[in-house]
């Protein structure tokens, strides 16, 4: 075989290798490029599925925080009918009492001399007004005066009691008036024009003054009383 032929032969078996490398290569390359994109489509899909997941758990999240407080309310509801329910109880008790007791004034009453009797006619009247329009009724220092005097006249002299044996003062003589005829926590606001925070300090006080346990409550100790 002569030189051109072999250079043409040896040429020849080259581009077929180079050829078929190419394409190998090529090949090998389009695989390589294939699973990457599909590592990255994966990878892109994973990611995807992941911002639903916490988009899901988020919005479960927001659901569950609504629930809580959904419930909390409803516990506190229940505890406040609970207490109401409670305090039902409690009123009918007191009624119960105070026809006893409005019995037995009545029949010493009946049978006290007039002259004995300082009771003012009006004192009743303030009381009602101070029951239908606790805000814009200010009863004056000496209208505050003779209720404290007919409450303690009507009351087996609780409020002298009070004062003589634990010292309590003019405005908690005032609170017990309030207490003993019945009036709601939003009334004895509505009257001494306080915040809850002042009546709940006044009225801490005047346990420590009776030196009651922190467990007793005031109102119902001093409708008691």
């Amino acid at each position: 075989m002569d030189n051109p032929s072999s250079l043409t032969f040896f040429l020849f078996c080259f581009c077929w290798i180079a050829l078929i490398a190419g394409a190998v290569l090529g090949y090998i390359i389009g695989i390589r490029m294939a699973r990457n994109r599909e590592r990255h489509r994966l990878i892109k899909e994973k990611v995807r599925k992941n911002k639903i997941a916490i988009y899901r758990y988020q919005k479960e999240k927001y659901d569950y925080i609504e629930q809580i407080g959904r419930l909390e309310d409803e516990l506190h509801s229940l505890a406040e009918e609970s207490e109401l329910y409670k305090e039902r109880l409690a009123d009918l008790e007191y009624y119960r009492r105070k026809v006893q007791e409005s019995e037995r004034i009545i029949e010493r009453l009946s049978a006290a001399a007039p002259e004995d009797i300082d009771m003012p006619t009006d004192v009743f009247s303030l009381l009602l007004q101070l029951k239908q329009d606790p805000v814009r009724t200010n009863p004056t220092r000496q209208e505050w005066a003779e209720l404290l005097h007919t409450t303690d006249l009507l009351f087996n002299n609780f409020l002298t009691t009070l004062k003589e044996k634990y010292g309590i003062t003019r405005h908690e003589e005032e609170i017990c008036c309030l207490i003993k005829w019945n009036f709601a926590r939003k009334d004895q606001l509505a009257v001494f024009n306080n915040t809850t925070d002042a009546l709940t300090k006044s009225k801490s006080r005047l346990k420590k003054r009776l030196q009651l346990d922190e467990k007793i409550d005031l109102d119902q100790y001093i409708r008691n009383y």
